[in-house]
């Protein structure tokens, strides 16, 4: 969609499976990124089939990574990368059920 100035003011892109798909929209001329702010705001966490996979496409497409693949306690191996105006994502894979721990109770 196009604003009365004809600049892009919102946009959507859907998955290929017909069922998914992601909103963006202009945060208006005030917004700052995380580069301009000076530091990161939020984060996003994202659940992909193959986490080893898409970090090694990711890093030779010259990604920033901020984390390499590693086995989390709560249950996903994921791995942290920047986009060009420093927001920060996180991609995962479920790859068992999370750990919980219990508390021993004093006898």
């Amino acid at each position: 969609m196009a604003g009365p100035d004809g600049a892009i003011n919102h946009a959507a892109m859907e998955f290929a499976d017909g069922e998914t798909a992601i909103m963006l929209g202009c945060p208006g001329p005030t917004y700052k990124n995380p580069k301009r702010l000076g530091h990161v705001t939020q984060s996003l966490y994202v659940h992909v089939d193959d986490v080893d996979k898409h970090f090694d496409r990711a890093k030779k497409a010259g990604a920033t990574i901020l984390a390499e693949p590693e086995d989390q306690v709560y249950g996903d191996r994921r791995y942290g990368a920047a986009d060009l105006e420093g927001h920060h994502w996180y991609f995962a894979q479920h790859i068992r059920p999370k750990r919980t721990s219990q508390r021993q109770r004093p006898a």
